[in-house]
């Protein structure tokens, strides 16, 4: 063995050790550094979920040094209401075993699974704070030296959660006050439309021809208003998802002869051909046949106000499959594509030049809601000059176990 060689070398190895150990520690500072400088509250903490570190957002949050945060206990470095309050002890006081935090840190150690945004609100109090902040959690699961840990990410969405409480708060309060004052005007409206009537049938005297006149515009008005207050009442309802719906086995097939029958009068005067096209064995489907009539009649009701006299209009039913599919097309004017896009938008009306504009720009998105409560779709086609089709796709069966109506209230909250 040439002891000389080792010797020679034992200075370049000392370097090169030196030189790693330098790196390293260089390293684990810039990652304290990046650590420390997250602006979400992040901890590490061991299996006992004893705080090992600890970034400035957190320090930031409890109003405490790392020396009062490192080492403790999380209920101890953040100030549970238990330890500082109730002078309890972490881990062990009743209260404990309801603490989302505890139990969810303990849950990702244990199975080593991470959970990402669980959102909760905190049963700690913090240095001048006087509500309980909302929180979103997230854990990952490490090992370090062989031993379970778990770095722990606490984003502070409290203003989000309060912005959220009173958006829902003023939607309840916009729900109930428009609620409230369209049954208000409901029955003045109806007793005047009642006192029009009686009028209109001669019952108090004969009427000259311009007081029917002015009387006859009168009821035409009540009526429509009358209609805009249900829509709206009706539009309350699914937007609230207060509107019931009874799903029964029923006959599709001569529910549209019944709304064929009731439409036919309007078409007959306008001049229109209106026809009825449905397959000679009856269609069996789940569905709520007043509902689905209020959909059809306001389909129908559409393309023959917007037909021009001695035009088609044509209702067709059929079943495709296990689909029950639902045609209302006409040869009117159409529908400019940039309408198209937002027929289904509530009190959108197109604009029709030389066409005075009916209605409350209600009816459509309450058949489009109707509609995705029956779990189908409904789309338009249209072009200018040449007609519009609407058409209606659902399911003949009910799916089971739905969850469609929490889904659809969802989507409402998210557009309002």
């Amino acid at each position: 063995m040439n002891t000389e060689n080792i010797v020679t070398n034992l200075p370049n190895e000392n370097e090169n050790l030196r030189v790693i150990r330098e790196l390293i520690e260089r390293k684990s500072k810039n990652l304290e550094a990046i650590f420390d400088a997250v602006p979400i509250g992040m901890l590490l903490l061991d299996e006992n979920l004893i705080v090992r570190r600890v970034n400035n957002a957190i320090r930031k949050m409890v109003g405490k040094s790392y020396t009062d945060i490192l080492d403790k206990p999380i209920g101890d470095a953040l100030r549970c209401r238990t330890i500082t309050v109730q002078k309890g002890r972490c881990g062990i006081s009743k209260q404990c075993s309801f603490c989302h935090l505890r139990k969810e840190i303990e849950l990702s150690i244990e199975t080593s699974m991470p959970i990402l945004e669980f959102e909760f609100k905190s049963k700690i109090k913090f240095a001048h704070r006087s509500e309980l902040p909302w929180f979103s959690l997230s854990i990952e699961p490490v090992t370090i030296d062989g031993k379970k840990e778990a770095v722990v990410c606490l984003n502070d969405i409290t203003e989000r959660k309060i912005a959220q409480e009173k958006m829902v708060e003023a939607i309840e309060m916009k729900s109930q006050f428009t609620s409230t004052v369209s049954h208000e005007l409901r029955t003045p409206l109806t007793a005047i439309g009642e006192g029009l009537n009686i009028v209109l049938e001669g019952v108090t005297g004969k009427l000259k021809k311009k007081q029917r006149y002015f009387l006859e515009l009168a009821k035409r008005n009540v009526d429509r208003l009358g209609l805009l207050i249900n829509d709206i009442l009706d539009f309350q309802k699914i937007e609230s998802g207060k509107m019931t719906f009874e799903f029964l086995s029923d006959n599709m097939t001569d529910t549209a002869r019944e709304v064929y029958e009731m439409m036919a009068l309007a078409a007959k005067k306008g001049n229109l051909n209106f026809v009825l096209d449905t397959e000679k064995e009856d269609i069996i489907a789940e569905f709520d046949r007043n509902r689905m009539i209020q959909v059809l009649t306001n389909l129908l009701s559409n393309a023959i106000k917007f037909t021009p006299a001695k035009g088609t209009v044509t209702f067709r039913v059929f079943r495709n499959d296990s689909d029950l599919v639902i045609k209302v097309s006409d040869t009117g004017m159409g529908i400019p594509e940039d309408d198209l896009k937002k027929v289904f938008d509530r009190f959108y009306r197109v604009n029709r030049p030389g066409k005075e504009i009916n209605g409350t720009g209600l009816g459509l998105p309450i058949v489009e809601q109707v509609v995705s409560r029956h779990h189908g779709k409904v789309i338009a086609e249209s072009e200018v000059g040449k007609g519009t089709t609407f058409t209606i796709t659902m399911p003949v069966a009910m799916p089971k176990n739905s969850s469609r109506a929490d889904e659809l209230l969802e989507e409402t909250v998210s557009k309002s």
